[in-house]
């Protein structure tokens, strides 16, 4: 299930601003993402909407650690720095309570 409309960058910049301020919620070690990290990032996703991820293996695996986490958690990176990967989902509406 894929949001009907992307980020605009406007949306993106906002995001990144207020990642600034987080400390990396999840480390992806060497093995990579297993499934165990896998649940880890998409419980935070649920839970903040907005985390960062830090990578802690070989710089050339940054790019498909990305996609993998966007395209199997439904999110969006927002952007990276180094080894801070921040990440997007809409959280799910709850209902209030009255």
């Amino acid at each position: 299930m894929q949001d009907a409309t992307p980020l605009s960058s406007a949306e993106k910049k906002e995001l990144r601003g207020m990642a600034q301020r987080l400390k990396a919620h999840v480390h992806v070690g060497k093995n990579g993402l297993t499934e165990n990290v896998l649940a880890e990032i998409g419980t935070a996703l649920l839970k903040n909407g907005l985390i960062k991820v830090r990578f802690e293996s070989d710089r050339s695996q940054y790019k498909e650690l990305e996609r993998d986490i966007v395209h199997k958690l439904n999110c969006e990176c927002v952007g990276s720095v180094g080894k801070s990967f921040v990440f997007f989902k809409e959280m799910p509406p709850t209902e209030a309570t009255n």
